[in-house]
């Protein structure tokens, strides 16, 4: 276990969540709707009892024990993981937004959301940034698998 990737991790995870919180804050004290971009990008205060796409909505308890299990999954990878940095990197944007997300529905029963897209004149589901902190990270991790996998049946090859 590489020492500068455990503060890596602390650093990144710390620094992610609290923005994550600081902007769900300032979203839920001064904000309603503001356009920035006409007919694409606007920021909307939502409050979002459900997950992705109000699956399991008013499912609060279920939604936490979920988000709990994951969190576990998550550490356990991180740790077991610590020697590759970018394994490292992805499973901490996993965490910093599962903590976001963890928090604020764990405390209020609801998360908060803000980012609001309009492509083609189709209205994507308002999200946040702890949405694109696990999306990121689960793209990271899975391209960075795939390549530990190539890389494994490329050394088979050439034995």
């Amino acid at each position: 276990m590489k020492k500068s990737n455990v503060i890596l991790v602390i650093i990144l995870v710390s620094v992610l969540l609290g923005l994550d919180l600081s902007l769900k804050y300032l979203v839920s004290s001064y904000l309603n709707t503001v356009n920035i971009i006409d007919n694409f990008f606007s920021l909307t205060y939502v409050l979002n009892d459900g997950a992705a796409f109000s699956l399991f909505t008013s499912r609060t308890y279920l939604l936490i024990l979920i988000a709990l299990i994951c969190l576990f999954f998550i550490i356990y990878e991180l740790k077991n993981n610590l020697d590759d940095r970018v394994l490292s990197i992805g499973y901490s944007l996993v965490l910093a937004g599962l903590l976001g997300n963890f928090i604020d529905r764990l405390i209020d029963g609801y998360i908060i959301d803000y980012l609001s897209f309009k492509i083609l004149g189709y209205s994507y589901p308002i999200f946040n940034l702890a949405d694109i902190l696990i999306v990121v990270g689960i793209v990271i991790v899975i391209i960075k698998e795939i390549l530990k996998e190539r890389g494994k049946k490329d050394e088979v090859r050439s034995k």
